[in-house]
């Protein structure tokens, strides 16, 4: 309010002929550093323009080139041009030799070569760069890159590179209908609509706004934005009003876009009716589109639009010198990719899996990669490359989870196929992995009804799966005890562990008779002397000879020194003894009677 009240004293002031330079140099301190201060930057540099005091000049040159600076900063930089040409006649050398060495940094930047000072060299590069462009353009030949970006560093704001660099694009688009070129487009536009809009009249602006929002629909497939500023400007203009109402019908048919690209947005995705979707694009009525034909159905209709559009722009590019029209090539457009995606998750909702395929396959044909298709192609037929085709779903859950779903669908399908031919193979660790794919994404708690149902029906055949598996290991760990049990059973009983052939009483060099003192003693001198750790030098035989001494006198010291096994031990050799020295009948060391070595003659009474 007091700023107010002094600026209606200075205009009084003004009006009286008068200047208060004072109050004026009051005011100049309270300006902020900007954008919105430029209104009192220009009406106090008014103001000192008419004041005869001899500081007002330097004052207003000061305040001159600080406004255009905060101009530049907000990307205002030909208003900026205006405001620091002021200064370029005044007496003030330091403001001077400032502002035109602003001026000339603007002035590159815009390719205004006939303002600029000392820059020749830039002019010529530029003009040469420029001209090979333009004939590359005039005989319909690409253009490399590299010039493109050269003209840009050179003169990035220029609006004839601005042109050129859209032609160029265009070209290119036409043939690819690559995003990134239509987001390039895109932002040349902005630059030529921003940086140079007095000079640019109404209908090109119009024209400007009609061919982003094209391409923002049907190129990139966003919501076309642009069409509000190009209705902004003018109400009435038929491109945009036509294309405007094609959205919102669109809008009203379709999922919001996010709804099937986002995976957060697919999860939470209830309650639509795609009935009613596959109904438009495949059923009902065509719309009226001013300048095509009627069609089989909107879907096809859509495609001519989009087509009809997509060529025009092509043919009479905004602003364009160059006479030459581009053509469109046959690549599908991200527009044409998320329609069959619709479509294709429309008669999936519906249960209606042979209907979907076409729209799916040509959907995920333009989102995969060659590869990762034959990858998920093959993997639906034969259940091989677990590991690719995880990868591949992954992706697609991140991209088009839509088509991710379809994937799965089919899958599932196929999976229900096989086992029900009852081919070969087991289809457990597909089940399993299918489940532990829409646990990781979190299917079965979805608001979505199509994906809480799948995940559903996967868990409960996958649980039916792992009880078959377990019922399977349990008839097998059955069968194989049952073998082990008929093997041993028809093999002999193991031989007893006879000690008696081994003398371990001569291997520690006692008698039979020696007490456990006795064994204990000797055990310790043969310790001594054989014990690997007590030896000196010797020979690698002679270190093995030992130790396999010292290994008998261990085993023997064990048996002995113990008196349940040292009994055991002398009661096997008793019966060794004995069996060899009582022969049974018949088995004597001739052959005949055990009572005597030569032979036996018996008289039973003259018989």
């Amino acid at each position: 309010m007091i700023r107010w009240i002094f600026y209606v004293a200075v205009g009084i002031a003004h009006a009286a002929g008068k200047c208060d330079f004072g109050r004026l140099s009051g005011a100049s301190h309270e300006l902020r550093y900007d954008d919105s201060e430029i209104p009192q930057y220009q009406k106090l540099c008014e103001q000192l323009s008419h004041c005869d005091h001899p500081e007002a000049e330097a004052l207003r040159n000061q305040l001159l080139y600080k406004s255009g600076l905060i101009q530049v900063s907000s990307g205002q930089e030909l208003a900026a041009a205006e405001t620091l040409e002021q200064i370029l006649g005044s007496s003030d050398v330091k403001f001077q030799s400032q502002a035109s060495k602003r001026l000339d940094e603007i002035y590159l930047q815009f390719g205004f070569w006939d303002k600029l000072k000392g820059e020749g060299g830039k002019k010529q590069e530029y003009e040469a760069l420029r001209n090979a462009v333009v004939v590359q353009l005039s005989r319909n030949q690409a253009v490399p890159h590299e010039s493109l970006a050269q003209l840009e560093e050179i003169a990035p704001f220029a609006l004839e590179t601005r042109i050129l660099l859209n032609d160029a694009l265009l070209r290119e688009l036409g043939e690819t209908l690559d995003i990134n070129a239509a987001q390039s487009i895109i932002e040349n536009y902005k630059i030529i609509l921003t940086k140079h809009k007095k000079l640019v009249n109404v209908q090109d602006k119009l024209r400007i706004h009609h061919a982003v929002a094209v391409l923002q629909m049907f190129v990139m497939a966003t919501p076309p934005t642009n069409l509000l500023s190009c209705l902004a400007l003018d109400m009435d203009y038929k491109p945009c009003r036509e294309l405007s109402k094609l959205s919102s019908k669109l809008n009203r048919i379709n999922p919001p876009l996010n709804a099937v690209t986002h995976p957060d947005q697919f999860l939470s995705l209830s309650q639509f009716d795609w009935a009613k979707l596959v109904d438009f694009y495949l059923n009902a009525p065509s719309i009226k589109f001013t300048g095509t034909s009627s069609a089989k159905n909107n879907f096809d209709l859509l495609s001519s639009i989009q087509r009809q559009l997509l060529q025009n722009l092509l043919s009479e590019r905004p602003l364009s010198l160059i006479k030459n029209k581009w053509k469109l090539g046959k690549r599908k457009s991200a527009f044409t990719t998320n329609q069959n995606q619709l479509v294709c998750e429309g008669y999936d909702a519906m249960h209606k899996s042979k209907l979907a395929e076409p729209y799916c396959q040509a959907a995920l044909g333009e989102k995969l990669p060659e590869n990762s298709a034959k990858a998920l192609s093959e993997f639906t037929d034969n259940f091989q490359n677990q590991q690719a085709v995880q990868d591949v779903l992954n992706s697609l859950w991140q991209d088009s989870p839509s088509l991710a779903a379809h994937a799965v669908r089919k899958i599932v399908s196929s999976l229900a196929a096989h086992e029900k031919n009852q081919k070969s193979g087991n289809t457990a660790q597909v089940w399993f992995f299918l489940e532990s794919f829409t646990k990781n994404h979190n299917w079965a708690q979805s608001s979505n009804s199509g994906l809480s149902k799948i995940a559903k029906h996967i868990s409960s055949i996958s649980a039916k799966r792992k009880q078959q598996q377990q019922q399977q290991q349990q008839q097998q760990q059955q069968q194989h005890f049952f073998r082990q049990q008929r093997q041993q059973q028809r093999q002999p009983p193991p031989a007893p562990n006879d000690m008696s052939k081994k003398n371990y009483y001569k291997v520690l060099e006692v008698t039979p008779q020696a007490t456990s003192k006795d064994i204990r003693k000797s055990y310790l001198s043969m310790t001594r002397k054989y014990h690997p750790d007590k030896q000196g030098q010797l020979s690698e035989s002679q270190k093995l000879q030992n130790q396999e001494r010292m290994s008998e006198i261990n085993e023997a010291y064990e048996i002995l020194s113990d008196e349940g096994k040292r009994k055991e031990y002398d009661d096997q050799r008793a019966g060794r003894g004995q069996q060899r020295q009582g022969f049974p009948f018949g088995q004597g060391a001739n052959g005949g009677f055990p009572f005597g070595g030569g032979s036996f003659k018996m008289n039973f009474g003259g018989f």
